[in-house]
């Protein structure tokens, strides 16, 4: 079902269906948009936005903190919807839910200190600034956290008075579906925001209607360098880019292994390596100390039992095609000269469960340096630290990074030189607060943060001199 001002109707488009990629059993099948169904949702959106943004920030937040409430008392059946549809494990999903309930709090913070109001006087002088809302923004999400990453563009773009189209993945629909049932029960005005289900041709349709005044995408950088080029034809709009990552996690110096693994492990294999955030190269000593981590960490992700699948530590990959792209992606660096630790493989019974793997590229001639977005970590043995920090930047992607070490005084010197946005010690690559910048630099995006910094994109600056005459 398609949302548009505040009602619910079928799409006129294409049937797509939705399945459980654990079991390949259909949990949800419904229909695209049509052409004139995204005008009508476009429509419905500019039509509330005077009446939304002239709203007291109080009165637009008092709303969006109902839709909170809601998704915390909620939170069960929508953890449940997450794992049916992602097939991410009920922990995983569990995480989505509460990370997404929690970001309330700082996307209020961050509006009044990113783009809040300020007034000084300079004698017979006074200055003034304040931030007014775009109009109407589309919003595409992603499949692997169909919650938590949409919300993170909905809900600051909310706040600063904007009004949204909402294209969820077409993968997640069923979640998608549930969310905005909660933001319906919060009592939103109508047309603040909508939902419309599609494809390729969707997501253009949106980039280049008149009345869309931007697009806050997360996905892919092939999709995203596709956006980027239609939104080249309009410098007006605002466009906010959340790309992936190939990202290095490099471990110098210390004597800690098991510490190193469990980390190593968790940062490589969470989410089955679907976040992109996740580790995607490991950088290691070319030492006897070195070999030692690598050693454990085979051991520990051999111990992984897939037998039962109510008890998996990561769930399956996306889809069929996904599964394919990435066992593809594994052969391609065997022919051009990695060798294989681990060679993953599909799990016997299970419609896109595979096991992780591990590769050494050490030797490789040629780097092949593209996001794998599944339980992969290439393995890469490095001669000093400087060579470690060369290979950790050698790639066009710059979102995550992280160093294991017991020297500290090695992690300030990191940071410097790095290239990247999200950069952890002794943690997982994957871990974020929500009280800073998301992004990062290269193909990770368009230098356009999210998480505290998504305030900037939602809102545009006015400033002002008063003088008496």
């Amino acid at each position: 079902m398609l949302y548009i001002e505040n009602q619910w109707t079928s799409g006129k488009g294409k049937l797509f269906k939705s399945m459980n990629p654990l079991t390949g059993e259909i949990v949800w099948e419904g229909n695209f948009a049509n052409t004139s169904q995204l005008n009508a949702a476009m429509h419905a959106a500019h039509n509330s936005h005077d009446e939304w943004s002239t709203e007291s920030i109080q009165a637009r937040i008092k709303i969006i903190r109902k839709f909170y409430a809601l998704l915390e008392k909620n939170k069960l059946p929508m953890t449940k919807l997450i794992s049916t549809e992602t097939g991410k494990t009920h922990t995983d999903a569990a995480s989505e839910v509460a990370a997404t309930v929690a970001k309330l709090n700082n996307s209020i913070l961050a509006y009044k200190k990113r783009t809040g109001s300020e007034r000084n006087s300079l004698g017979v002088m006074q200055t003034s600034l304040q931030h007014a809302s775009h109009g109407v923004m589309s919003v595409v999400g992603p499949f692997n956290f169909p919650l938590h990453l949409p919300n993170g563009h909905i809900t600051p773009a909310l706040i600063a008075g904007n009004t949204i189209v909402f294209k969820p993945s077409e993968s997640t629909p069923m979640v998608a579906e549930y969310m905005m049932m909660l933001w319906d029960k919060a009592g939103l005005p109508a047309g603040v925001i909508n939902m419309i289900h599609g494809g390729k041709d969707i997501v253009q349709g949106l980039c280049k209607h008149p009345l869309n005044k931007g697009l806050l995408f997360t996905g892919s950088y092939k999709v995203g360098k596709q956006i980027s080029k239609i939104m080249a034809d309009f410098p007006e709009k605002i466009l906010a880019l959340e790309l992936g990552g190939n990202n290095p996690l490099v471990v110098w110096s210390t004597q800690k292994i098991n510490a190193a693994v469990d980390l190593i492990f968790e940062s490589a294999f969470i989410s089955s390596g679907q976040r992109c955030t996740c580790a995607r190269r490991l950088i290691l000593p070319n030492t006897n100390n070195g070999k030692k981590i690598l050693a454990q960490l085979k051991q520990k992700v051999q111990s992984l039992s897939f037998a039962d699948e109510s008890n998996l530590y990561y769930g399956p990959l996306i889809s069929p095609k996904a599964t394919d792209r990435f066992l593809a992606f594994q052969d391609k660096l065997i022919k051009l000269g990695a060798k294989s630790i681990l060679k993953a493989r599909k799990v016997r019974g299970s419609f896109n469960l595979v096991t992780p793997s591990l590769i050494n590229i050490t030797g490789m001639k040629q780097s092949y340096d593209e996001e794998n977005f599944g339980p992969m970590l290439q393995v890469y043995f490095a001669d000093t630290f400087d060579d470690a920090v060369a290979e950790a930047n050698n790639t066009k992607y710059g979102l995550a990074a992280g160093l294991i070490s017991d020297n500290e005084k090695l992690f300030e010197g990191f940071t410097q030189r790095i290239n990247a946005g999200v950069i952890n010690f002794n943690s997982t690559t994957t871990g974020a607060s929500g009280a800073f910048p998301f992004g990062g630099t290269g193909r990770s995006g368009n230098l356009r943060p999210a998480g505290f910094y998504a305030a900037d994109y939602c809102a545009w600056p006015k400033a002002s001199i008063v003088k008496r005459l």
